[in-house]
């Protein structure tokens, strides 16, 4: 009777490995689903840039699922829109934070929008990362000076202005050789802490700031500061804002008769800026984060898979970042999680703390995270207006 038993245990075994096996073979025994939130502009705002961050988060799970990087788990991306509006940006992150299944969100673009964002996945103990946010204050507090890190779950894989508007200054005034600029901002806190670093950093060069105008939230007739600017005939434009903003002001500011090239940051820096605006743009310039990834061998393997993952949206700037920023998500869920348990509180914490001890290398170049989550690689391009495309013209 024993040696019946034992007998049939071991059928049992044997079927059960075979079975495993077997479905290993077909779809990785897929049992658990561990979710990669995005939350970016899709449908509305700087939507531009939001697909490109969407799509490149989906590669990167789809690649995490085909490699079958954790047995008896799949990974899922879940994309809400936030429209650049950052109310429509917290309700994103409630609906991801009550997702049990949540181990991390990449995101926002729109740094106002992560200001809403943030605090609600910090409650639930859910990691961010963002591929594009660059207000200081998400990371450093509102006094930079004397930073405090505001929440412990957030991330970016970009620089912040706190260096691109020193990088920007000492562009204008050691590459363009311009000694007096004007400058025209929007109000909201990232535009004008654009702006601001832009003043501080082109006068502590010996730089001149003409004029300084405030374009509050909802104005779209610039005409009256514009003609201000114009008075001061300045032999450059900086504009603290993004591209749709930007493009209007770019317009009347030809009308105006304004002949000084247009200078802003990463929201400036899109196609559909040059679209708007046409040949009056010539010779504008704009920085945006990191390298072009062409020019990086290490991200050719992504252009390629993204190319032949038929996305109708370009990756932009941004996407690379989005990608990199998914797969530290990835690998952080990968050595917490654990089979055939759920995801806890606990595990959310311990894919925080892997996400700040990260130490790698990914197709944007070293990923690193310091005491407040800012990158450690801060390298910004600056790009020129050349025959109705942006060309790069350094770092």
């Amino acid at each position: 009777m024993k040696k019946l038993l034992a007998c049939c245990r071991s059928l049992v075994v044997l079927a059960a490995v075979a079975i495993l096996l077997n479905l290993s073979n077909v779809s990785c025994f897929p049992l658990q689903v561990a979710v990669i939130g995005v939350i970016a502009p899709l449908d509305a705002g700087l939507a531009e840039f939001g697909q490109g961050i969407r799509n490149a988060v989906q590669l990167a799970v789809d690649e995490a699922n085909a490699s079958c990087c954790m047995l008896g788990w799949r990974f899922e991306m879940v994309a809400l829109d936030d429209s650049s509006d950052p109310a429509t940006g917290a309700a994103a992150a409630q609906a991801l934070a009550a997702d049990p299944r949540t181990v991390g969100v990449v995101g926002t673009y729109n740094s106002g929008v992560a200001a809403e964002v943030a605090p609600i996945l910090a409650a639930a103990g859910i990691p961010m990362i963002s591929p594009g946010n660059t207000d200081p204050a998400l990371t450093l507090g509102d006094d930079w000076e004397n930073p405090v890190r505001p929440h412990a779950n957030y991330f970016r894989v970009v620089a912040s202005d706190a260096d691109q508007g020193p990088f920007l200054a000492q562009y204008a005034y050691d590459v363009m050789q311009v000694r007096n600029a004007a400058v025209v901002t929007e109000t909201k806190p990232v535009s004008k802490g654009l702006a601001d670093a832009f003043t501080e950093a082109f006068e502590g060069l010996g730089g001149t700031i003409l004029i300084t105008e405030d374009l509050e939230p909802g104005t779209t007739d610039y005409q009256p500061a514009l003609e201000r600017v114009a008075a001061a005939n300045p032999e450059l434009l900086f504009f603290g804002g993004e591209y749709e903003v930007g493009a209007a002001v770019r317009l009347q500011a030809e009308a105006e008769g304004i002949t000084a090239p247009m200078m802003g940051g990463d929201g400036l820096k899109a196609p559909a800026y040059i679209e708007a605006v046409g040949v009056a743009c010539e010779g504008d310039i704009a920085s945006t984060v990191g390298a072009p990834a062409a020019s990086l061998p290490s991200a050719q393997a992504f252009l390629d898979a993204y190319e032949a993952a038929g996305f109708e949206a370009p990756p932009s700037d941004f996407g690379p970042y989005a990608y990199d920023a998914a797969n530290v998500l990835i690998a952080a869920a990968r050595d917490n999680l654990r089979f055939g348990r759920p995801v806890s509180t606990a595990d959310r914490q311990a894919i925080s703390d892997a996400v700040q001890a990260t130490d790698t290398n990914g197709i944007t170049g070293p990923i690193s995270f310091d005491a407040f989550g800012d990158t450690t690689n801060r390298v910004l391009t600056a790009y020129q207006v050349t025959g109705g495309a942006w060309v790069a013209q350094g770092q």
